[in-house]
């Protein structure tokens, strides 16, 4: 199993784009920013655990609108709002460590070893 970390966002204006051009784009303001975690499992018994184990944290995820959870043919993708009012660098720095934390738990569900 494993675990891919990032962080997604929205242009607010789409700006204008050239196809051939020399000229550096300017960056555009972003909005709906979104931290990332989608764990991936490739062997298919192990994830069939892991969509059984998808569930039970769905449903007490529900009570957390903060998370939302999609789910994909090789496991799932964990998002959460980018809080504009903290500092980003150590909101990053939570996520990674709560997506780490996340895949340890979810490595000892499906029965993979450290």
């Amino acid at each position: 199993m494993e675990v891919l970390i990032s962080m997604k966002a929205e242009y607010i204006n789409k700006g204008i784009y050239f196809e051939k051009s020399s000229f550096m784009q300017m960056p555009t303001a972003q909005t709906a920013e979104k931290f990332i975690a989608e764990f991936r499992e490739g062997d298919n018994e192990k994830l069939k655990l892991l969509n059984r184990y998808v569930e039970i944290l769905e449903n007490k995820l529900n009570k957390d609108d903060e998370f939302q959870i999609e789910h994909t043919n090789y496991g799932f993708k964990l998002l959460r709002p980018v809080d504009q009012n903290k500092d980003y660098i150590e909101e990053w720095d939570k996520w990674v460590v709560f997506a780490s934390t996340l895949l340890k738990e979810l490595k000892q569900v499906v029965g993979e070893e450290d």
